[in-house]
């Protein structure tokens, strides 16, 4: 038996167990103490190294080192003996973790140990909101409010009454309208910490609290409510008192914890991942294993993977993997925005997760709600994240439907704040958003059922169908077939992937970000990286295990917040590359870090290959960004194969990265600036030759459609000064 192949060998054996080496029994609530110790540190220390981020953005740009911390946080600052006693705290914790760490013991597959995380960090505010009186009727289905005062440092559940008020007999009279109120009663099994009865009373504690509840769009009350550890349950009820004297309507509200122990494993998860270092070389597998990130899922397996390029299939797939059964091939070509879905063969989740850029009304957004809204109504925990300022009247109407009745689906519409921590301007407010395009399904019930699809379609007719929907019959969804809003077909790229231990990961990932910090958006990494020094053949086995089965990574970025992560991730991956790189990217001006990253692999004679765009009509975006891709063209057509895509009436949409048919990066990054340094991105790294060549396949057939350019691309002085003018934004 040759060398290779017993290497090979004991790599599929390994992978037949995915346990991390075993540690002495008495070591191991101390090490999760220590897992937990490091984590509060790494919390603690982000409150520093986020500051004055466009310095250190400078910095970087410029080839000098990216220092985490801020450029007057030295030895004279007066913060900086707390920095540096964190950091050797730090630095000593991870020192002895690694001296425990063996890595003849440990597969190469999963963390090296597990740990919980228990302090409870950061204040988060929630809303139960009523829009009707036909909210939460007695008598009706109905979930229960999930309240996660458990899991928050401060937790406040605000009650407001959105009822409208132009057909009370109060219309008429604004002071009286102000004055318009339901009756409602708040009770326990433990304290509650309430206002007081009177304006100037301060805040009370009982287990009983009965207000007046005035109607929010008129008097603009707003009743703000505290739980104590000892609650458990509450009962919610409310009415109308010119209609009734007795209670019509209400809810039960229940600590999240006792409703799925799930979401306490998965938001207190701590992944402690093994990081080989030796003489792995510099190429990619080099680069998958000797990786130090935050925010980055620890080397996994999957058992499939399914390419979703072509639109039907793509929304067939996600509605399969939520309902068991097909969407309707007839229903799909007929753009039938009532498709009927078969919910007899529906997986158990206990979890869904969804983010996206949009979540339209129309056909894609009707169709998903559908089947989501299914497993609201079974209980399960389901969280959309979309940003605010892509969010229309319409859209956030589809998501109030959907939500109808079911709190436990719960809605974060985000929007980045301004804080004191130096890390944006005014503009940032409206600029900044969630890129990331996920939907994750977690089944502790049947692990197989567990899913993740991601790539770069957001939740939008435009991502599936070339030609223009007409929805005139539909009032409440997008008429786009009649100019409502703009409208071009995306030819896009995503994939499904299927592996629980994977899945898991990226959950957990995914509810750390929604946990975050509503003004700093600080929040916990899930993964600590343990480093420990490699011998030959310890090098040598983990080498062979993509040679058995895919190696996967996940990777979240909020780059203006992880110190540029993002950027650092894939200028160490473009430096891993050593015969070819290609890429699909739709927006294409690297940052100077990046464009000196392709330049070097140029230099080491590795062919690169991009396929971008350029006519922009359609996309939403402002002409400028048609000479922003102009620019990026310009500074690396001499040395590198640009290709403009040029099918008709489309936009290629993919974010597709392959290097040296080993490694390949799906992901929802564009290469461009607002990327790297706004917008917040995730994306999946494989490690698979067998994967690598599939996507390779595509990004080849992608670059096939369009036309190599050869010249300088002309870009209007007005546009060029306002580019350079707001370098960062573009």
């Amino acid at each position: 038996m040759n060398k290779h192949l017993g290497g090979l060998l004991l790599a599929i054996t390994l992978l037949t167990s995915c346990t991390g080496p075993q540690r002495a029994p008495s070591s191991v609530m101390y090490d999760d103490e220590r897992a937990n110790r490091i984590q509060e540190i790494d919390v603690e220390l982000s409150r520093y190294w986020n500051k004055d981020w466009k310095y250190n953005q400078e910095l970087f740009q410029k080839g000098q080192e990216n220092a985490k911390f801020r450029k007057d946080l030295d030895h004279a600052h007066e913060n900086w003996p707390y920095v540096e006693a964190l950091l050797k705290e730090r630095n000593a914790e991870i020192n002895q973790l690694s001296s425990k760490l063996y890595l003849r013991e440990w597969s190469g597959l999963g963390p090296w140990f597990e740990a919980t995380f228990r302090p409870r960090l950061f204040e988060k505010e929630e809303v139960l909101r009523i829009r009707s009186m036909d909210d939460f009727k007695f008598g009706s289905q109905q979930g229960s409010f999930p309240i996660e005062h458990m899991f928050y440092g401060t937790y406040i559940l605000r009650f407001e009454n959105d009822l409208p008020v132009e057909n009370s007999p109060f219309r008429d009279e604004r002071s009286n309208q102000q004055k318009k109120y339901l009756k409602a009663r708040l009770e326990c099994d433990g304290d509650i910490i309430h206002p007081g009865s009177w304006i100037f009373s301060g805040e009370k504690q009982s287990r009983v609290y009965e207000f007046n509840w005035y109607y929010n769009r008129e008097n603009g009350q707003k009743i703000r409510v505290k739980f104590t550890p000892r609650v458990n349950y509450c009962k919610f009820s409310f009415r109308d008192p010119d209609k009734s004297s007795t209670w019509t309507n209400g809810l039960q509200l229940v600590d999240l914890g006792r409703v799925s122990q799930e979401w306490i494993k998965l938001t207190n998860q701590i992944d402690i991942c093994a990081r080989p270092d030796g003489n792995f070389g510099n190429d990619v597998t080099a680069f998958f294993w000797k990786q130090d990130f935050n925010y980055t899922t620890c080397p996994q397996t999957f058992d499939k993977l399914v390419n979703l390029r072509d639109p039907y299939v793509s929304i067939n797939q996600k509605i399969l993997a939520l309902t068991g059964s097909p969407l309707s091939r007839r229903d799909f070509n007929k753009k039938n925005p009532l498709a009927e879905l078969d919910f007899s063969k529906a997986p158990k989740f206990d979890i869904i997760w969804v983010s996206s850029l949009n979540f339209s009304a129309d056909f894609y957004g009707m169709v998903l709600s559908s089947a989501l809204r299914y497993h609201g109504q079974q209980g399960t925990q389901i969280r959309i994240l979309v940003p605010e300022v892509t969010m229309t009247k319409k859209d956030k109407a589809i998501l109030d439907r959907l939500q109808q009745g079911l709190p436990n689906i719960k809605v974060q519409y985000y929007k980045y704040v301004l804080s004191d921590e130096n890390n944006g301007g005014w503009f940032d407010k409206f600029h900044r958003v969630n890129h990331t395009k996920l939907i994750v399904g977690h089944s502790s019930t049947n692990t197989k059922d567990s899913f993740l699809i991601t790539g770069g379609r957001n939740i939008r007719d435009s991502y599936i169908f070339s030609d223009t929907p007409f929805y005139k019959a539909y009032k409440y969804l997008k008429n786009y077939g009649d100019g409502e809003e703009a409208y071009v077909y995306y030819d896009d790229f995503e994939i499904e992937i299927r592996g629980y231990a994977f899945v898991k990961s990226v959950m957990a990932q995914m509810l750390s970000f929604w946990m975050r910090d509503p003004e700093t958006q600080r929040h916990r990494s899930t993964n600590i990286n343990v480093p420990k020094e490699a011998t030959a053949d310890q090098v040598m086995r983990l080498r062979s295990l993509p040679y058995a089965a895919p190696l996967v990574r996940h990777i979240t970025s909020m780059p203006y917040f992880d110190g540029y992560q993002l950027e650092k991730f894939y200028i160490d991956m473009i430096d891993s590359a050593q015969s070819e790189l290609l890429l699909t990217t739709p927006y294409f001006r690297p940052s100077v870090a990046i464009s000196a990253a392709l330049d070097r692999a140029v230099q080491r004679k590795v062919k690169v290959k991009i396929i971008t765009r350029i006519h922009l009509a359609g996309d939403g975006t402002p002409k400028i960004a048609e000479d922003v891709n102009k620019q990026g063209i310009n500074r690396h057509l001499k040395n590198v194969e640009i290709y403009e895509w040029t099918q008709p009436n489309s936009i290629m949409h993919s974010k597709i990265l392959v290097i040296d048919k080993k490694l390949s990066f799906i992901s929802s990054v564009n290469m461009n600036r607002r990327s790297f340094i706004h917008d917040t991105e995730s994306g999946v790294l494989i490690l698979h030759g067998p994967t690598a060549l599939e996507m390779r396949k595509e990004a080849l057939d992608y670059i096939s459609k369009g036309r190599r350019i050869t010249a300088q691309e002309k870009v209007g002085w007005i546009n060029s000064t306002l580019i350079d003018w707001g370098d960062s934004l573009f």
